[in-house]
Parts: C-alpha cells; sequence; structure tokens
C-alpha cells in the first residue's frame, strides 16, 4: 500500500483508494491523472483481488498506453501487468472482433481499411455515379453518422432531400465495397464491437472493472462501447477534464460526463485541483481565461511550484516580425538562462498547421534545429507504404485498394485504362479483382479487357510475387514465421532498391534506411519471445458458452499489421551511443494535448485564428487556448500580429480582450537576471545555474532585453530602416537623433544606393521629432566645422578677385550638363554674393568617419551657397551624395505652417492635379524686390519636387534656385506684407 500511495496527495488517495463502484476524477492540466489512474489499477489488482485479464483500461494514444503499462508493471511486476486489458479503443475493440467475430459473421482474416484505403473508394464511387459531392467531406460525414451509431441503411431511410440522397448513395456503396473487400475501417471497430456485445453480452462477462482515460474525449459509440464493457458489474472509473475538451471536429461529446451521472445516479465525483506542471503565474492567467465560460463547471486549480515569470502577451508588426521575434527569444532565453534551458525545451503550438509555414522559415535562416510533430509519419512514406501494401496483399489478397495501388508498382506496362476495364469487369462478375487477374495469368479466366503482350506480362509478374509470399507464410505449425525473409522476398521479386535508385535518385539513401526500418520492426515482432508476447496479448480469457477463435503461426503477420493500421505515430530509433540533438518542437495544440514544455510559444492569438474562422463552438476554441497555455511549465508567450500572413489587418483574439484579462500578462519578454535563471530551475527541478555561465551567455547577444520590436505592434526602427532607408548612406536620417543598432556607415553603401535616397520618406516615417532635429541628427556626420571655414575662406578670396564666383584656372561649366556634383559646384549670381562670412552655408561632401562629429546648428541661417569646389575622384571613395535640395527657414510670421517652416524636397517631383485650383498666380520671374531668389511655397503642405534626372537635363538660369518650382509664389510676398 506504501509503494501505491507514495507521492500522491490527498485528493489522490481518495481517488486510488475509493468504494465506489462509479467514479468520476475531474483532472485538470498537470493534476497526475495518469499517475492516479495507474494506482488506481494497481490499488484494485493488489487490495480488491480483482483478476488483471478482467479489467480493460481504455485510452486515446498507443504512447499514453505504453507509458500506463510502465507505471503499472513497476507497482505489480511484469508478469500480472501484461495481462490487463489495456490499449486505445480501437485496438481493444480489434482484439474481441478477432476472438468472437465470427458470431456476428465477421471472417477471421479481416483487414483494417487506412485513410488512403477509405478515400479511394468514395473518390471512385463520385466519379462512377458523377455526383457533386467532395470526397474529403464525403469521408467526414460517414465518419460522423458512424461515430452516431448510424450505419448506411439507417440513414438511407431519412435522407429526404438531394444533398441527402446523393450521399445516401456514397454511403451505402461506400460499406458495400468494405464488406467485398473484407475490410473494417476504423469507425467499423468500434461499431462491430458494440453490436457484438450487444449481441453476445457474455463475452464481456469477466469482465470485473472498466477505466477510461481522457474521458472528455469520448464520442456516442465509445461511451455505449464503455457502458457495454461494464455490464455485468458496473464498475467503473473515469478520469477527464471538461476544460480540455477539444476534439469536437472528431465527434467527441462533452455531454458525456453528464450522461454518465444521469446513467449511474450514484456516480461519486472527486476533483484534483493541486497542479504540478506550471508555475503560479501561468495557471492564473490560463484560468481567467476558461472562467469566461460561465456554463462549465467551478473548479479550483492550485498551483505547487513558486509564482515565477508572469506570461507574455506581445504585439508584433507582422506575421514574419512574430516569427523573427519568436526566434530571438529563443536565443535569449537559451543564452541567459545560464544553461537551464536549451532547444528542445521550446514548443510552438499553433492553432493550425498552415501557420508554420513563416515560423519554420525563420528558424531555418537562424539555423536552428527543430522537429514538425504530426508531420508525415513513417507508415505514411511511399516507400514503406509501398512495402507493408504487398505484406497486406499477401496476407489478404482481397483487399481490393491494395491490389490496385501496386499492381503497376514497380511499374509492369500496365496503365490506368486497363486496372479500370479490369476492376469493372470484376464487378459485373461478381468476383473479386484479385481472383480476376490471378485466374488470367494463371490461363483459368478468359477476360473480355484486351490485354497486350507486355500488360499480360505484367500480371503475370504481379501475381507471382504475390502467390509466392502466401507459399512463404505455409509453414508447418511447430516452425517460426519469418517476417524479415517475408520482406527479402518481396523487395527481391520487385528489385526494391533499383526502383528506388532510379525514381529517387537523390533520396534514395534515406529511402532505403525506412525500408531496412521497417525491416528491423518486423524482426522484432517476428522474435519468438516477442510474438508470443504479441499473442498473448491478443488473447481473451476464456468465457463460458462461447467460443474464440484459435491462433497460429500465419496470424503474426496479421497481428502485425493490425499493430501498423493502429499505430498514431511511429519514433525512430536513434544510433547507439548518440545523444539526440535539442531541437525546438512545432505542433498542433491538438497534437500537444496530453504533453508540457518548459516554454511554450502560442502565436497568431487573433480573431480568425483562435477562434478559428471556421470554427462553430467558441466554448471550444476557448478551451482549445486553455490546453495550449497549459502545456507550459515555466514561461509562456501569446503574441499577435498587426498583420497576418496574408498581410490582412487582425484583431487580437476576444478571448485575451476580456476585461481584467491583460492584467496577467507582460507586454514583452522578461529581463533575465542570475536570480530568475535560478528560479526557472527551481521550477524546472533542475541544476542550479552560475554566475560565470550566465555572464558568458550574456556576452554572445546583440541585445540581452527584449526591445528591438515596439510595444504598440510598430515596426522596429531597424526594420523602417531596411524599408525606407535600405539605399540610403545613413539610416540615421529616418529617425531622429536615435541610430539602430544596425547603422553601417556610407562606405559601406554603393553609389546606386546612396541615389535611392528619399527625404520625402524620411519626413514621413514614424516616430519623427521636428524637422529641424532630423535635418540636424541625419547630417551630424557631414557638417565638418574645420572642412567648412577653409572652403569659405578659399571661397571667398576667390570672389574678390573675379566679377563671377568661378574660381580662377577653373572651365566654366556648360549651362544644363554635367551630374549632380556639377550642379552643386555652379556659379553663385552676383545677387547671391555674401556680404560676410558669417552668412555662408555649404552643404560639402563628408565621409561617415565619426560618430561623435560636433553637431551644426543651422536653424538661424537663411541662405546656402552651393558652390564649394569638387574633391578629387580619389577623395570620392566612400562620400555621402546628398539629394536633398536647400533648405530654408520660413519668416517668423509663418512659424505656424508645417514642419516648423522647413520643407523637405524629395526626388519624385509631383504635379498638381488641378491647376486651377493654385491659390497664388503663376510667373515664371523671380521676384525683383528679394535680393535672392527665394524657395516659393504653396500654402498648406503641397510639395513640389525635383528629380536627380530634371537637374541634369533643364538649363540652369540665373535668378532661379533648383529643386524649387518657380511658378508657386506667395511665401515672400506674404513675409514683406
Amino acid at each position: 500500500m506504501d509503494d501505491i500511495l507514495h507521492g500522491l496527495n490527498k485528493a489522490q488517495r481518495e481517488v486510488v483508494t475509493s468504494e465506489a463502484s462509479v467514479l468520476q476524477v475531474l483532472a485538470p492540466p498537470g493534476s497526475g491523472k495518469t499517475k492516479t489512474l495507474t494506482s488506481r489499477v494497481a490499488y484494485l489488482i493488489a487490495f480488491k483481488h480483482l483478476k488483471p485479464w478482467n479489467i480493460v483500461t481504455c485510452t486515446f494514444t498507443k504512447k499514453a498506453a505504453n507509458e500506463m503499462k510502465e507505471r503499472i508493471r513497476s507497482f505489480i511486476g511484469e508478469e500480472l501487468s501484461k495481462q490487463i486489458k489495456l490499449g486505445t479503443f480501437h485496438s481493444i475493440a480489434g482484439q474481441y472482433l478477432r476472438k468472437y467475430g465470427q458470431h456476428i459473421g465477421l471472417a477471421k482474416d479481416f483487414g483494417v481499411a487506412d485513410t488512403s484505403d477509405s478515400k479511394a473508394i468514395i473518390k471512385r464511387i463520385i466519379k462512377k455515379h458523377d455526383l457533386t459531392s467532395e470526397a474529403p467531406k464525403a469521408s467526414g460525414r460517414i465518419s460522423a453518422n458512424k461515430c452516431k451509431g448510424i450505419e448506411s441503411a439507417q440513414f438511407a431511410q431519412t435522407a429526404k432531400n438531394v444533398d441527402q440522397q446523393e450521399f445516401a448513395v456514397i454511403f451505402s456503396e461506400y460499406e458495400a465495397e468494405l464488406k467485398a473487400s473484407n475490410l473494417l475501417d476504423y469507425d467499423d471497430l468500434l461499431l462491430r464491437c458494440c453490436f457484438l456485445m450487444r449481441t453476445h453480452p457474455q463475452c464481456v462477462s469477466n469482465v470485473e472493472a472498466v477505466l477510461i482515460d481522457e474521458f472528455q474525449d469520448t464520442n456516442t459509440v465509445q461511451y455505449d462501447l464503455m457502458s457495454l464493457f461494464a455490464q455485468q458489474r458496473n464498475m467503473i472509473t473515469i478520469v477527464g477534464d471538461p476544460d480540455q475538451s477539444i476534439y469536437g471536429f472528431r465527434h467527441a461529446e462533452i455531454k458525456n460526463l453528464k450522461l454518465m451521472k444521469d446513467q449511474w445516479r450514484d456516480t461519486l465525483t472527486i476533483n484534483l485541483e493541486e497542479n504540478y506542471r506550471s508555475s503560479g503565474a501561468i495557471l492564473h492567467a490560463a484560468q481567467t481565461v476558461i472562467e469566461q465560460d460561465e456554463s462549465r463547471p467551478p473548479k479550483k486549480l492550485q498551483a505547487t511550484h513558486n509564482y515565477g515569470l508572469r506570461p507574455v502577451l506581445r504585439k508584433l508588426p507582422s506575421a514574419a516580425a512574430e516569427a523573427a521575434w519568436l526566434v530571438a527569444e529563443i536565443k535569449r532565453m537559451c543564452a541567459l538562462s545560464g544553461g537551464v534551458l536549451q532547444h528542445s525545451d521550446f514548443a510552438i503550438l499553433l492553432r493550425s498547421a498552415a501557420l508554420s509555414r513563416v515560423i519554420e522559415a525563420a528558424l531555418g535562416r537562424d539555423g536552428m534545429p527543430y522537429r514538425m510533430v504530426g508531420g508525415l509519419k513513417f507508415f505514411e512514406r511511399v516507400e514503406v507504404k509501398l512495402v507493408v501494401d504487398y505484406l497486406r496483399v499477401i496476407n489478404q489478397p482481397n483487399h481490393g485498394e491494395a491490389v490496385e495501388r501496386i499492381i503497376n508498382l514497380p511499374p509492369r506496362r500496365i496503365g490506368d485504362a486497363t486496372v479500370k476495364s479490369l476492376r469493372e469487369e470484376a464487378s459485373k462478375r461478381d468476383m473479386s479483382f484479385w481472383d480476376l487477374i490471378c485466374g488470367i495469368a494463371q490461363g483459368k479466366t478468359r477476360s473480355t479487357t484486351k490485354l497486350n503482350a507486355p500488360a499480360e506480362k505484367g500480371l503475370a509478374s504481379f501475381v507471382n510475387v504475390i502467390l509466392s509470399g502466401r507459399r512463404k507464410l505455409e509453414v508447418a505449425e511447430d516452425e517460426q514465421i519469418s517476417l524479415v525473409g517475408l520482406i527479402n522476398l518481396v523487395a527481391k521479386k520487385i528489385d526494391l532498391q533499383t526502383y528506388l535508385k532510379n525514381k529517387y535518385e537523390n533520396e534514395y539513401e534515406a529511402k532505403w534506411s525506412n525500408v531496412e526500418e521497417l525491416m528491423a520492426q518486423a524482426a522484432d515482432a517476428s522474435d519468438p519471445e516477442r510474438l508470443k508476447a504479441l499473442m498473448e496479448e491478443d488473447t481473451l480469457p476464456a468465457v463460458d458458452d462461447l467460443d474464440q477463435r484459435s491462433t497460429g503461426n500465419e496470424d503474426a503477420l496479421s497481428i502485425f499489421l493490425a499493430n501498423i493500421a493502429l499505430t498514431a505515430t511511429a519514433e525512430t530509433k536513434t544510433e547507439e551511443g548518440t545523444e539526440p540533438v535539442p531541437q525546438v518542437t512545432i505542433s498542433t495544440i491538438h497534437s500537444a494535448k496530453g504533453l508540457e514544455w518548459p516554454v511554450v510559444f502560442l502565436p497568431a492569438c487573433y480573431e480568425g485564428s483562435i477562434p478559428h474562422s471556421r470554427s462553430d463552438d467558441n466554448d471550444e476554441e476557448r478551451r482549445l487556448l486553455y490546453v495550449g497555455m497549459t502545456r507550459a511549465q515555466a514561461m509562456l508567450y501569446l503574441s499577435c500580429p498587426i498583420k497576418d500572413t496574408q498581410k490582412q489587418e487582425t484583431t487580437m483574439s476576444s478571448f485575451l480582450t476580456q476585461p481584467g484579462v491583460q492584467l496577467y500578462f507582460e507586454e514583452h519578454g522578461p529581463s533575465m537576471s542570475l536570480a530568475t535563471a535560478k528560479g526557472l530551475a527551481t521550477t524546472l527541478r533542475r541544476e542550479q545555474p552560475n554566475l560565470s555561465g550566465f555572464n558568458e551567455g550574456k556576452q554572445g547577444l546583440d541585445r540581452d532585453e527584449d526591445n528591438y520590436w515596439p510595444l504598440n505592434g510598430e515596426e522596429a526602427p531597424e526594420e523602417r530602416a531596411k524599408w525606407d532607408y535600405g539605399k540610403a548612406a545613413n539610416p540615421v536620417a529616418a529617425f531622429g537623433a536615435s541610430r539602430p543598432a544596425s547603422w553601417v556607415p556610407a562606405s559601406a553603401v554603393t553609389t546606386q544606393q546612396q541615389q535611392g535616397f528619399s527625404t520625402a520618406s524620411a519626413m514621413m516615417s514614424a516616430g519623427l521629432g521636428t524637422v529641424k532635429d532630423d535635418f540636424n541628427a541625419a547630417y551630424d556626420d557631414l557638417l565638418e566645422k574645420d572642412r567648412l571655414k577653409a572652403i569659405d575662406k578659399k571661397r571667398l578670396e576667390a570672389t574678390k578677385n573675379s566679377d563671377t564666383d568661378v574660381p580662377k584656372g577653373r572651365k566654366r561649366q556648360i549651362e544644363g550638363q554635367g551630374s549632380i556634383s556639377t550642379f552643386f559646384a555652379k556659379r553663385r549670381p552676383p545677387s547671391m554674393k555674401a556680404e560676410s562670412s558669417g552668412e555662408h552655408f555649404t552643404m560639402p561632401l563628408a565621409t561617415h568617419t565619426s560618430r561623435s562629429d560636433p553637431l551644426r546648428d543651422i536653424s538661424n541661417l537663411d541662405r546656402r551657397q552651393l558652390s564649394d569646389p569638387l574633391p578629387s575622384k580619389p577623395a570620392l571613395a566612400g562620400l555621402h551624395k546628398p539629394r536633398i535640395a536647400p533648405l530654408r527657414r520660413a519668416p517668423s510670421s509663418h512659424a505656424a505652417l508645417p514642419n516648423k517652416g522647413y520643407m523637405f524636397l524629395s526626388s519624385s517631383p509631383q504635379k498638381p492635379e488641378d491647376e486651377e485650383n493654385d491659390p497664388e498666380p503663376i510667373s515664371e520671374e523671380p521676384d525683383p524686390e528679394d535680393e535672392v531668389a527665394q524657395p516659393q511655397f504653396k500654402p498648406a503642405s503641397t510639395f513640389h519636387t525635383t528629380s536627380l534626372q530634371t537637374l541634369q537635363q533643364q538649363p540652369a538660369a540665373r535668378g532661379r534656385r533648383y529643386g524649387v518650382k518657380p511658378s508657386i509664389n506667395g511665401w515672400a510676398n506674404r513675409a514683406r506684407k
């Protein structure tokens, strides 16, 4: 007793030792339900003296069944534990049908149709009758009806409208096809088992106790199955949680909990309230979300860990930004945890698998290893499925779908048209497809289908492979069947290696290794001891008045194939002596149920994703979010991109915008200190990190805080720089005085990139200060005092010796020609001669060699003279060539105008849409009263610009300022008034 009850809390002990016949255990996430249920099984055997073979325990996954077996084995030992009927609903139902199926007319060698078999049959029926139905929807409707216990004949009687009548045709013919091929689909296993136990209840007369895990996920047929198993003694224990009912799309019925109480009035309900998985902060947030459903029964959830780090609810500008942030947070947490966390501790849980694309791309770009849960399963891989299909046909030649799939693989010159014609001929003759082609190949049947010589040879070759395999199964009773030998025979007969090399040249090694893995599994299954154990597991206790089928050596292949058909996932083996590579896990929330990770990310928390746009049950969607949140042990991140993968605006999930919910979340990732890392280690029961490891990880990071992306969901400054100023010489110009961490010197930017500079886009960037501040900050590297003074002095000396502003010895440029550089070196009109050196302002070319140059204030300058002599070609390397036209300060009377009197001129000229609405007259002449031709402005904020091409092609004219359209008057005149 001490061993069984060791480590259990008060509520768990009450469950294990309860004397109640019918017991409901409501177990929230992380409350230790598996440990409690297995302890209950051990208690019933050890202290209630129930026989292990009289206890039926049902789960929903093979993984959960294996875990329970291991725990029970540790309590009661190997011999007793292996006699318990423990497995998934489907596997246990299959065992009863193999032993007692003959009593309901089920053939001994029935097969199990997998999903591909079912879809192929439905597609063929739709095509045959030229129906409008879609195969996936029809398949779902068939399953939905079977899960409710409705078979084809019942549905046909109630079909009224055209759609229902069309579906009734598909449903009935689908059932007929399965029967002709001696197949049962997954739903049939449960339906036929229920029918067996109703008509022959003595087959379960030995059952003393029934235990069900994850009861909230049961459908109508599974509930009936539980009731039928327990019909003799009515001793039932179920463990479930209505808050985790998330499989409505699989026809799970949450109301089964209430139905159970109605059926057994003396049902005792015990709540497990202590949570052993998540920190207090995570539980508080999750509880706040789930309690929005007022119809749920109230339950307490008590954390056993400390409060820990608050969950994060992060806003990001886009799905791509969300993925980049997510990867950055994984790197930051791994580095700052002092070795407590590694990649395998992180899980990214998605509402829909389609959301993984952008996240996978971000992980791939960063070189971060990851694995997909629920991806292509081992037994669904082409090369594995090919071999398994050959084994299925050898075991059961009437498996028509498998025969059709492999009859021309590898190619045997038997075309699709020939296969179709032979199938139709078999149907007309009321014989199986195999019987027809076997008779043709052996010369016993004359076919009405015209076959050419290559096709006849191909048929004979295929039939030979199958018959050779069947002969290998016919061994003496005292001999042991070799499944590996059978696979080798098939591989040799069809020359599998050559086929894979020719068709999958670049993937051959991987595909052949999968075939070898299948052989390894077959070798394990055909090992004498293992085969004996498999047959013992398939054995049911003898009951009075009902015969069982005997199991022989020939059934080893049937058992092996049945296990393959019912296997949810298959784990590949790692090489001996090697550790698995730590990998980030990507999974859907549905696939993650029952699992846990130290750190969990739930991206795409917006309307249409969760709750999903195609969901009819918002309460189930809320429960799904709750399940995802409670997978986390120490850290939880939720995020919402402002735009989804389709660039559409999003709205944060309504589950997270309810009053008071966001009080339980932080807006950004947590700051990490050594004390925080130690707290993580305590929650996860791991070794405490030390200061040296923490500091070492911190040194390898570009940033140790989650401060790259703004909290309001806007683009990060660095990202705006890439978008607006990826072609600019100095991206600082876009963001005022704050330099992004990714600032690069102009010397690293090509001339072509520099020519893409656009001040208009800089002015319109979000987050700017005043235009004056922006301009000063943008050119803090360009204004060099010493250079300015030298050039000013040189220019003054040149103007004193000449009536023009062209330095002596310099050849005058032809008007209207040259580059932007020569434009800036053109002559100054006489009217622009400066009266004092203090009025000069020049914008020379400058190198970005210093980020600490003193800033020159140009706020009180009214003029610029842009006639600096150009440096020589070698000196141009790495120089910034600004394309900004001269800036003018507005008169004081217009200080209230936008942009504080400054006007930026972009490189894209714009023509007014309606010149008649121009409030100012058009004039081509400069203002005679103005000593210097002032730039003219339109009222409000209409911007007229000039391009580089215009500057290079238009002739220059005295008295006009380039970069400003002279036809816009107004400011100068108004200033004089």
